[in-house]
């Protein structure tokens, strides 16, 4: 270290050669201790250091280390704001600061800035070489802000640095997937792996990558390898869970739901929710329809209401169906076109056909410029249960116009136009719809099982990293 330091008030210190000795021993100590674990120890032999010399920009960032180790993170940020301001340059100093400042901002709202980009960008331009820890920061607060392509850059230039930043890697995973490249994701998350960064977390995340890709076996491994290194992970029990199911082993997929509901005390809405599918999956809607309701009575995770209603359907309780999916319409997620539809499909069962006609008329006013086929052809089914063949065929029109190979809506189209007598037109309708039928082999349906948004909730994120001096 140079033998004076000058202060922002001018004042000089001259440290004498026994200073300067008491210094690096203090500072060796404290690295030492930190090393052992001995945090309150390495605290001491730190500030034993700046005693001998107030300006020793190392110590004061490993003090801020040590302190953020304790818990005491705004501390530790102005150990690091000291000793930016003792070295304005230090592209070290400037990293540490500002990932200091970014997560003190994720504890507390009201420290939120843009400041942490400002110093990444100048610990950046200050290196001397390419910063691969500065990069990577960089694509951390970039991911925060939600900014995945510029997250995306400073991953690469990150990587670009320092090859052998596995972290890196698992973050571009990330950031690829949050760009729907799972492709992508899935081999970013292959090169972190290989170069060592074999957390549970990180196997988490390649499963998410695989399970996007509908790829059911490659998803389970990972996820087997996930909960194998923490068994209290729901997550990757709940992920798990639906990669058995996405295979068709529903009741793998109910094992794995019920670690997944366990792991959180039972208080899991979303493990609820696919465990609840299983059952229907498995042709078991009174198990389905208990853990449903039960759910729901202390979640409003959407998806619960439409489970619980298809669960009561196949129980043949009909009126406890529509009073869930009214119940469900009438939150903000259920105020949908997906919501309404529901609802008019089941109120088509057990209401007069004019109760269902109106709640398909409202799933297609909600619907994006009236685009919802099924809507469409069930309005006409109830058009046609009240005597109205001649609107039932506009509707049925609106449904074959949204979806050509429509085969049901053609079926009915021509049922609607021979009982409005136009026997010609009915003819051309029921002759496209065996067409349509020879061309696809079958109607068009949809399963029980679908992945729901919610399983990609878990996207994990690494976590920040400092960069702490060797000896000056």
């Amino acid at each position: 270290m140079p033998n004076q330091t000058v202060t922002k008030n001018q004042k000089v210190f001259t440290p004498t050669h026994a200073t300067e000795t008491d210094l690096q021993h203090f500072f060796q100590q404290g690295r030492r201790l930190w090393e052992q674990g001995e945090v309150e120890a390495a605290r001491g032999m730190f500030r034993q250091a700046l005693r001998c010399d107030p300006e020793h920009v190392p110590s004061y960032q490993w003090l801020g280390a040590v302190l953020r180790e304790r818990g005491e993170l705004r501390e530790a940020v102005r150990m690091w704001r000291t000793a930016e301001t003792l070295d304005p340059h230090n592209p070290q100093v400037l990293l540490n600061l500002s990932v200091g400042l970014f997560e003190l901002g994720r504890f507390f709202v009201a420290s939120q800035t843009e400041e942490p980009l400002q110093l990444l960008r100048r610990a950046i331009a200050n290196a001397p070489i390419p910063y691969g820890k500065a990069w990577f920061n960089l694509g951390n607060v970039l991911y925060a802000y939600n900014d995945y392509q510029a997250a995306l850059e400073a991953y690469q230039a990150a990587v670009a640095a320092e090859p052998g930043l596995g972290v890196a890697y698992r973050n571009l995973g990330n950031t690829w997937f949050r760009l729907n490249r799972s492709d992508k994701a899935w081999e970013a998350y292959q090169q972190a792996l290989q170069l060592g960064d074999t957390q549970a977390s990180t196997y988490h995340n390649l499963g998410l990558a695989a399970l996007s890709m509908q790829n059911g076996a490659m998803a389970e491994a990972a996820f087997h390898t996930a909960v194998t290194m923490r068994p209290t992970d729901g997550e990757s029990w709940l992920s798990l869970g639906n990669a058995k199911a996405l295979q068709g082993d529903f009741p793998g997929a109910q094992v794995a739901l019920t670690e997944a509901l366990s792991s959180r005390g039972g208080q899991y809405p979303e493990a609820s929710l696919d465990l609840g599918k299983a059952y229907l999956a498995m042709n078991q809607p009174e198990q389905a329809a208990e853990i449903l309701s039960q759910a729901l009575s202390t979640s409003s995770l959407p998806g619960l209401y439409l489970q619980l209603s298809r669960a009561y359907v196949k129980l043949g309780r009909l009126a406890e169906a529509a009073q869930v999916l009214r119940r469900f319409v009438a939150t903000p997620h259920g105020d949908t076109a997906q919501g309404y539809y529901e609802l008019g499909v089941v109120l088509s069962q057990c209401e007069p056909p004019y109760v269902a006609e109106q709640a398909f008329r409202t799933a297609i006013e909600k619907s994006r410029d009236g685009y919802y086929p099924e809507a469409w052809h069930r309005l006409g089914r109830m058009l046609m249960r009240q005597s109205k063949p001649r609107l039932a065929v506009e509707a049925f029109q609106r449904a074959i116009e949204q979806r050509p190979d429509f085969a049901e809506a053609l079926k009915d189209l021509g049922q609607a136009l021979y009982h409005s007598s136009d026997l010609r037109a009915a003819d051309i309708a029921l002759n496209a719809a065996l067409r349509v039928e020879r061309t696809t082999g079958q109607l068009k349906t949809q399963a029980v099982w679908q992945v729901e948004p919610q399983l990609y909730a878990g996207l994990r994120q690494a976590s920040c990293l400092y960069d702490l001096p060797t000896l000056p």
